[in-house]
């Protein structure tokens, strides 16, 4: 059978002590340094993470900002594009005008012409017809 003797008991006690010497020297150490570094990890990965959400928020601002200012500038290209077209209605509008006018104005010209023009006539012709009266006369 098995014999328990001195040597099995000193054994076990070396061990123990041995056991607890390294817990105290190599493995609490150890597992400090492991759960301070764990603790790191996880506050680098908690500030990752809200990095990135920064990070995201900003760019659909931004990309917020982008479509804003497009939608505004095609409002205002818009309105633009009204307004020249109005002032172009209105411009064609007065030239129209304003050559109905000279138009009109030309139309009076000639007409005083073609009456200075009519008595001019009627008065050569007359003078004309008188002459021609003469000398069939003479």
């Amino acid at each position: 059978m098995l014999s328990i003797d001195l040597s099995l008991i000193v054994v076990f006690i070396v061990i123990w002590i041995l056991l607890a010497v390294l817990t105290k020297v190599f493995f609490n150490p150890v597992r400090n340094v492991m759960k301070k570094r764990q603790s790191k990890i996880s506050g680098d990965t908690k500030a990752s993470d809200k990095a990135e959400e920064k990070y995201e928020n900003a760019i659909k601002k931004i990309q917020e900002d982008i479509n804003a200012a497009k939608n505004s500038s095609l409002e205002i290209k818009d309105k633009f594009e009204k307004e020249a077209l109005k002032q172009k209605d209105r411009m064609l509008s007065d030239i129209s005008s304003e050559c109905n006018a000279q138009v009109k104005e030309a139309r009076k010209a000639l007409d005083e012409q073609i009456k200075q023009l009519k008595k001019e006539i009627k008065k050569e012709s007359s003078d004309l017809a008188k002459k021609i009266e003469k000398k069939l006369l003479e």
